[in-house]
């Protein structure tokens, strides 16, 4: 009985792991951020509407602030542990007609017990392909003036 308790007790302890990068901080933002063509008016909705497109809830925005956050929710992976993504965007006026975007992506992973797993994705295959995703919509909404 004591070996269960202490087992609970380090697993309480140890519920929530976060991994973070082995990238300094200048080297995650420059595989995170991109400059992108288009006015922050557009470059906003655009990102709001890939990220949508690919499955994110917004959970909270702030157009003046630049910063759109939002997650896909818990999804069960057949015998894997659920995952959660978190997406997290600043977008910032860069020059005319330019924005400058740093997308950062957290998986979550749920172990069970009330213990979590999370570590940041810098895979820049993922990254730009949603930026490619969002020039190409800042590209369609430019030329339908929306």
């Amino acid at each position: 009985m004591k070996h269960y308790i202490v087992c609970f007790l380090l697993l309480s302890i140890t519920g929530c792991a976060t991994e973070y990068s082995t990238l300094k901080p200048s080297q995650r933002r420059l595989v995170e951020a991109k400059e992108l063509e288009g006015s922050f008016d557009i470059a906003y909705k655009a990102t709001m509407q890939v990220l949508q497109d690919n499955g994110y809830i917004i959970a909270s925005s702030d157009y003046n602030g630049g910063v759109i956050k939002g997650e896909t929710g818990w999804k069960p992976r057949g015998i894997f542990v659920p995952r959660q993504y978190e997406v997290s965007v600043l977008i910032e006026a860069w020059g005319e007609n330019k924005v400058k975007e740093r997308l950062t992506f957290l998986l979550k992973e749920d172990l069970g017990l009330g213990s979590q797993r999370s570590r940041l994705i810098e895979d820049p295959k993922q990254l730009q392909r949603f930026y490619d995703e969002i020039q190409r919509e800042i590209f369609i909404r430019q030329n339908l003036n929306r």
